[in-house]
């Protein structure tokens, strides 16, 4: 995937020389520039925006900046002129004034710069925000690129890279799970993620595709046409909408040319249905066939275990074999609907051969649209896999692309370790893919392993009060105002709630920020909190034991993304964890989350 700084470098060259940033800068009202301290008050001027929300996202960066150092801001206008961007909450400004909950600047005071944002306090990290000027009834928009300094920009875009193939190998799991296909059960079926993408497709789509067919077999669309012709007598020609000259035929009889209206079932759309349900045929044939050689395989090894009846592989085998007839039954279901349609007289009428253009009735009639995304999802299963715009959005932000992409890791290292998907989020469609709904804020999702239970939070808010508090969904309170932690993995066992985990992830040196106890005050406050946080289910006590003798938070981990030897602070109970792309320790993290999990059990 190209990024948008690889995809625009070329632009920027062009669009910012001196001539062309002059005529631009007269047609702004305001003039704007960033001015960075740290190479010796260099004044970057900012000319690039947008008109429109959406295209912003698609345009260069007008300013590129290293993070971690002091940016300043000079902003010259009308008085009635304002200016925000995104992270400006996070900084607390004498001038800002508060609209709808949104920071916003006026014009500079005399024209001098003043402080953004300082780079002590790390407060704007690596990614893109877009900037917003508001005035005289317009808005402008534009981007402001921060360039990563922990993180090189390859790493940077591997973790993007990385994110979008586990959101969709995420939306790939709960859609397994939808169709009751476990982890040990895909062992069992031995099939290619492939073949299970189309399990899912012909799932989702059977029918309400035979639904259509069984309206196409009855009737499509069609028009009415004109075509010359000639009749024999002025009776003949009575149905006729154009009568033309007499004249004669070859043998001398009398007729009259006439321009006759008739229907016809060969038109665009038509021909387009009947070459997508022949080549539609043929995918069921081939998945049919694959099928039943997956079928017998398994029935050969299902034939060797039969007096061990009891045995879980012949138990995961014959449900194995419960899902193959039952898919391929389906399958076989709508080649018989097909056969149906293909004896309808539009199919016969209309020509074969795929329209080297999608006729526009495709996109139009819902008909002619779910047979062509079902045709495309079987013909390519691994493009029926997307991922939502709202990670698009993130992208710009590499502190939440790291938190996400984090926290996919927890998922990994849990499955690693043989922990299945349970519950989380549902699986959708948009626009003939399939992607999960959503993985914002506050999203949970529970894995399972024998009698054991894990239910993960991300960026979720902890309970205030132990009287708001849940066994099951929110077994954790603080009165403290530190309790929306990155991460939160509560672990369960035969029903018993043991403890949790909370992490944070930070995309900074915090261990380098953690030796210096002054600049960490703010940290060490939020871990203590974390640390802290207290229960009245903590296994089989009573509320008002558990409430006075349990520590459900053993551990507090501090994640960020350099590599260290393994660290800890017993003080804080915190556990530092190095986790990016391409870092050593990473295969480290399923080990350390099992050996952590081993340890709730203890007494």
């Amino acid at each position: 995937m190209i990024t948008r700084s690889e995809r625009s470098g070329e632009k920027r060259n062009r669009i910012f020389s001196p001539g062309r940033r002059n005529r631009r800068e007269k047609k702004l009202p305001f003039r704007l520039s960033f001015i960075t301290k740290g190479d010796s008050g260099r004044v970057y001027p900012f000319t690039r925006f947008v008109n429109g929300e959406e295209a912003v996202l698609e345009e260069s960066a007008g300013v590129s900046l290293v993070e971690n150092q002091d940016i300043w801001l000079r902003f010259d206008g009308p008085p009635d002129f304002r200016f925000t961007m995104d992270g400006l909450d996070v900084v607390t400004l004498p001038h800002a004034e508060k609209i709808d909950g949104q920071s916003y600047l006026r014009p500079g005071w005399k024209g001098e710069p003043f402080l953004l944002f300082e780079g002590r306090d790390f407060p704007l990290v690596p990614g893109y925000y877009v900037i917003t000027v508001t005035g005289a009834g317009k808005i402008w928009r534009g981007l402001l690129e921060i360039t990563p300094k922990f993180m090189g920009r390859q790493s940077w875009q591997a973790m993007r890279e990385e994110l979008v193939e586990e959101i969709k190998d995420l939306s790939f799991d709960f859609m397994k799970r939808s169709i009751h296909i476990s982890r040990s059960m895909e062992g069992e079926l031995g099939l290619k993620s492939a073949m299970l993408l189309r399990f899912y497709a012909i799932s989702e789509e059977s029918d309400r595709v035979v639904q259509v067919l069984g309206e196409l077999a009855r009737t499509a669309n069609s028009r009415i046409v004109r075509k010359q012709g000639v009749v024999r007598s002025n009776r003949d020609a009575a149905g006729a909408h154009i009568r033309c000259a007499s004249g004669k035929s070859r043998e001398g009889t009398p007729v009259l040319p006439v321009i006759c209206s008739e229907v016809t079932w060969n038109v665009a759309e038509n021909r387009f249905a009947k070459a997508i349900l022949q080549k539609l045929d043929e995918n069921l044939r081939s998945f049919v066939q694959e099928i039943d050689d997956h079928a017998r395989r398994l029935g050969k090894v299902q034939d060797a275990n039969a007096g061990y009846y009891k045995n879980r592989d012949f138990k995961n085998g014959a449900n194995a074999l419960s899902h193959f007839e039952k898919y391929r039954a389906r399958a076989v279901h709508i080649r018989n609907a097909i056969r149906m349609v293909a004896e309808a007289t539009w199919f016969h009428e209309a020509e074969s051969g795929m329209p080297e253009t999608l006729p526009m009735t495709v996109f139009l009639d819902p008909r002619y649209s779910l047979l062509y995304r079902l045709y495309r999802n079987l013909r390519n299963p691994a493009d029926s896999l997307s991922v939502s715009s709202f990670y698009q959005f993130q992208w710009k932000r590499t502190d939440k692309l790291y938190e996400l992409w984090c926290f996919l890791q927890f998922i990994k290292a849990l499955e690693e370790k043989g922990w299945e998907l349970a519950t989380g989020p549902a699986v959708v469609q948009e626009d003939g893919k399939y992607r999960l709904s959503s993985l914002e804020e506050g999203t949970e999702i529970t894995l399972s392993r024998n009698d054991e239970k894990i239910h993960l939070i991300y960026d979720g808010t902890v309970p205030q009060h132990a009287s708001d508090t849940d066994r099951e969904t929110d077994p954790l309170y603080t009165n403290n105002v530190h309790r929306r932690p990155d991460l939160r993995m509560d672990y369960y066992r035969n029903g018993a709630y043991n403890g949790s985990l909370v992490a944070d992830f930070k995309y900074r040196d915090i261990f380098f920020l953690w030796r210096d106890a002054a600049r960490s005050a703010g940290i060490r406050t939020q871990f203590n909190a974390y640390r802290d946080m207290n229960t009245k289910f903590y296994r089989g006590m009573e509320e008002s034991d558990s409430l006075r003798n349990s520590r459900p938070v053993k551990e507090v981990w501090a994640v960020f993304p350099k590599e260290i030897p393994p660290r800890g602070d017993e003080d804080f109970s915190l556990r530092f964890i190095s986790l990016a792309p391409g870092l050593k320790a990473n295969g480290n993290l399923a080990e350390m989350v099992e050996r952590y999990i081993v340890s709730l059990n203890e007494n």
